[in-house]
């Protein structure tokens, strides 16, 4: 599974560039608007894009940008359900179905989180030593990528069943995928990795007056916040075709 050749495919065709930009947009408000936030909790040390928002302002930006991330999530799942059934990498248009996908895959979401905080909570009861602690937390890492897998095979058809609720699922899951997952999700960290330290780069790199920093900071929070939702849609394509391709 290549996930460069996936990117590529996310921007095939008219419907999908024209998606595209749709995505820009929504995720460039719900970005600056997380920025705004971040600049009032940090006593502004990241520049806030506008004037340092008031107490309301703080709380609209919340809302709106809540609202869109819960968007995106509905939205990564709806993806996930239109091309379980295609050959092709089809984004989904912009609609407020996203919301009904978000609420229907939000139970699975939190029992499963439930899990992983069971888990986390024995852990620390368990294991005393530090290094332990760390192989153990390395380990619940692990799991993250089969836990997706899960919520992508109940969004095939977004129907509730026992074995998406066992977690027993995730021992067939992971005997089924496990190499190919690894696999894959290496590549996703490596581009993801030069990604980020491409604007890492950028961002420390630029000098200038105060309007240049915050033009240059306006332009890194939306375009790799962009960037990084599109790698959540490769990521989640990818993860659906292993699915597919081994039967799970």
């Amino acid at each position: 599974m290549n996930i460069l050749k996936i990117i590529k495919e996310l921007y095939t065709g008219r419907e999908n560039l024209v998606a595209q930009m749709a995505i820009f947009a929504l995720v460039g408000i719900m970005a600056i608007s997380f920025n705004e936030i971040t600049s009032v909790f940090t006593g502004n040390t990241l520049y806030a894009v506008f004037a340092v928002p008031t107490n309301n302002e703080v709380i609209l930006f919340s809302l709106l940008g809540i609202m869109i991330f819960i968007f995106f999530t509905g939205y990564s799942y709806k993806f996930v359900h239109e091309n379980y059934k295609n050959e092709t990498t089809q984004l989904p248009t912009i609609s407020m179905n996203c919301f009904t996908a978000f609420i229907k895959i939000f139970p699975v979401m939190f029992v499963w989180g439930l899990y992983l905080g069971v888990m986390g909570f024995i852990g620390l009861k368990i294991f005393n030593n530090r290094i332990e602690l760390f192989i153990y937390a390395i380990f619940l890492l692990i799991l993250l990528p089969f836990i997706n897998m899960v919520f992508i095979r109940f969004a095939k058809d977004f129907k509730y069943s026992i074995e998406i609720f066992n977690p027993l699922i995730i021992v067939k899951i992971m005997s089924r995928t496990f190499v190919k997952v690894f696999s894959f999700i290496l590549q996703f960290i490596i581009v993801g990795f030069l990604t980020s330290s491409l604007f890492i780069c950028i961002r420390f790199t630029v000098n200038g007056s105060r309007f240049m920093q915050i033009i240059s900071t306006l332009a890194i929070i939306c375009v790799s916040t962009y960037l990084q939702q599109v790698l959540n849609l490769a990521y989640y394509k990818g993860l659906t075709e292993i699915i597919k391709k081994n039967e799970v």
